[in-house]
């Protein structure tokens, strides 16, 4: 079979009587036969079936009708196998990159199938006498494509080689062909059921240019959806007469990669396969929710539901940055490799902190360490008491409503088994964190991008809090802050973040509301002033439930001091950072600064689907 348009397909054997039928009739009896309760096998069914379907020839109108067909179910499998690493840390286990590397191949196989039906029908009709049919397969093509991409970006994991280019190729034919705006019904589309290839391919470079890696678990499927509705907004034009202007993007068609800004497009690029995606229109219709207060919430990550549509303020903030602006890089980055210490969390950096002060500040006192550090060693304890009933207002239990009772059926009673009072006696420490050691790969006057050395015990996602310690010529540095802005993960190179720094220092403190006991604090950071970059000092809080206004007890080295919330810096769904001021006993703003002191420092998926 010839390749019309060079798209990327195997090539293809002559079936035996013992491949499977690709006829109707029999793909729909394959179909009702699967064990759709059972997720795993359903899984693996499909996608044995549809590699084994690509690899032989078969008449590209029974190939189109088995993949439409098998859409459904492909859609149903994916949608259940996401449940293992969406909104799951990295980096992830074994078991679960597994399935992450079985859901890519299973929209990969689609989009390879849907490939070789239409080489198939281009062969077999060089004047394309049925425009209807072959826009329906290349728009089906990109969105098995686009799942393959997103599925990546979901993961923070590389996306496969030549994907880009084949997505390239399907819009360049589909455009010299006219095909483009042929309208398409797509019962998997959630908010517009009625689109075409433009909109499909639109909705495949704006995921792109949010730059997915560094969008918070669950966004990017957000973003990818709500695109629906909003391809028809940006338009996709030659360079002819362009104005440069900060929404346009060059796209070229000719290459496998991704959108970039049209101001650092290669000049030397051809014309003819050089498009350029003006996003005018979409970033205005942002900017107009965004002034007349389209709010679902603050942040997309503390949803309870990260598959709803909706998008917060902060992450239409960011992608009108993504889709505008592009933030050009201030500081330039050094190559290095150096080993650095570090701990992911609010309550490990915490811990560190403490446990660095212990060691090293010689000023602060036994008493002023233990009123303020070991308040966070201990767990809540809980103590229940015994309740007398008397005959008259006895209740059936709420297990006899089920169970009925025949005496103690030969079971202790809990009380002679399990002594509470002996448990009680023995405080509970929490569990102590401990830094990691982690390579440095480059760094500038903002942060660092670093790398796994070894298999790393934690998990990471953006927008998470890092403690980050390095060490050089044997004298270890003060504990800093930073953020996790951008992550990737692979089999090969390890977990890498990006991390932005907020401050080369902190200290570890205690906050309580004011209503609370004395005893009952939370693990809260204080960043101090940096008067280089004009940043007041500040607090490092959980992302809930402080808000603007709440008045506060923090408690440095044993002294409690009031504080009121007045502006929230950043809230990124795994910790909150406020700057506050200082109150007296009555309330009233005290107008001053606190002394800020240093506290111190083709993948095997054997045994893969019963997991799912």
């Amino acid at each position: 079979m010839s390749k019309p348009l060079g798209l990327d397909i195997p090539e293809l054997e002559k079936p035996s009587k013992d491949n499977f039928d690709l006829r109707p009739k029999q793909v729909d009896a394959w179909l009702d036969s699967l064990p759709r309760a059972n997720i795993g096998e359903t899984a693996r069914r499909v996608f044995e079936t549809l590699v084994e379907t690509n690899r032989y020839r078969y008449p590209y109108q029974n190939r189109m009708y088995f993949l439409d067909a098998a859409r459904e179910t492909v859609l149903y499998v994916t949608d259940a196998m996401k449940r293992h690493f969406v909104g799951v840390n990295a980096p992830l286990p074994s078991k679960n990159l597994k399935i992450v590397s079985a859901t890519r191949e299973i929209h990969h196989a689609m989009a390879i199938g849907y490939m070789i039906a239409i080489e198939g029908y281009l062969d077999h009709n060089l004047f394309f006498s049925d425009t209807k049919l072959l826009a329906n397969m290349m728009q089906r093509c990109l969105s098995a494509l686009g799942r393959v991409l997103l599925t990546s970006y979901q993961t923070y994991t590389p996306y496969p080689n030549h994907v880009w280019s084949q997505i390239h190729k399907l819009y360049l034919a589909a455009e010299q062909q006219k095909l483009l705006t042929i309208t398409i019904i797509d019962n998997q589309n959630v908010h517009n059921v009625k689109t075409n290839i433009n909109s499909e391919y639109m909705r495949i470079l704006l995921t792109a240019l949010t730059s997915p890696y560094k969008l918070r678990h669950g966004e990017a499927g957000k973003v990818h959806s709500v695109l629906e509705r909003w391809t028809h907004k940006s338009k996709l034009k030659t360079t002819d007469n362009i104005t440069r202007s900060s929404s346009l993007f060059g796209v070229n068609l000719a290459s496998d990669d991704p959108p970039r800004s049209y101001s650092i497009t290669n000049k030397e690029e051809e014309s003819d396969f050089l498009r350029v995606l003006d996003s005018t229109s979409l970033t205005k219709a942002i900017r107009k929710d965004l002034k007349h207060g389209f709010k679902t919430g603050e942040t997309t990550i503390t949803s309870i539901d990260i598959n709803r549509p909706d998008l917060s303020q902060d992450l239409m903030k960011r992608l009108l940055i993504a889709w505008c602006v592009i933030p050009k890089r201030n500081y330039p980055r050094t190559d290095i490799e150096e080993s650095v210490h570090i701990t992911l969390g609010l309550t490990a950096t915490h811990q560190v902190i403490i446990s660095g002060s212990k060691k090293d500040n010689a000023y602060a006192s036994q008493t002023d360490i233990t009123s303020e550090q070991d308040i966070f060693d201990q767990t809540a304890q809980y103590k229940s008491n015994n309740i007398s009933h008397s005959e008259t207002d006895a209740q059936p239990d709420v297990w006899e409503m089920i169970y009925f009772p025949d005496g103690n059926n030969g079971l202790e009673l809990l009380e002679e088994k399990f002594n509470t009072e002996q448990v009680m006696d023995k405080p509970v420490l929490a569990k102590k964190q401990q830094a990691e050691t982690w390579l440095i790969l480059n760094e500038s006057a903002r942060g660092y991008c670093v790398r796994t050395i070894s298999e790393t015990r934690n998990r990471a996602q953006v927008g998470e809090l890092v403690g980050v310690r390095r060490q050089i010529t044997h004298a270890a540095w003060k504990w800093g802050v930073g953020v996790i802005r951008w992550m990737q993960c692979d089999t090969t190179s390890g977990l890498m973040l990006g991390i932005e720094m907020l401050t080369p220092d902190a200290a570890a403190i205690g906050l309580r509301v004011v209503s609370n006991a004395k005893h009952d604090y939370q693990r809260t950071l204080m960043l101090p002033e940096l008067q280089v970059v004009n940043q007041p000092t500040s607090l490092i809080t959980t992302a809930v439930p402080y808000r603007i206004g709440h008045k506060l007890v923090i408690n440095i080295l044993g002294k409690e001091i009031l504080v009121k919330l007045n502006k929230q810096v950043q809230n990124t769904g795994l910790f909150a950072q406020f700057q506050f001021e200082i109150m007296d006993e009555q309330g009233a703003v005290v107008r001053g600064e606190i002394d800020d002191e240093d506290t111190g420092d083709n993948p095997d998926f054997s045994g893969v689907w019963n997991s799912i």
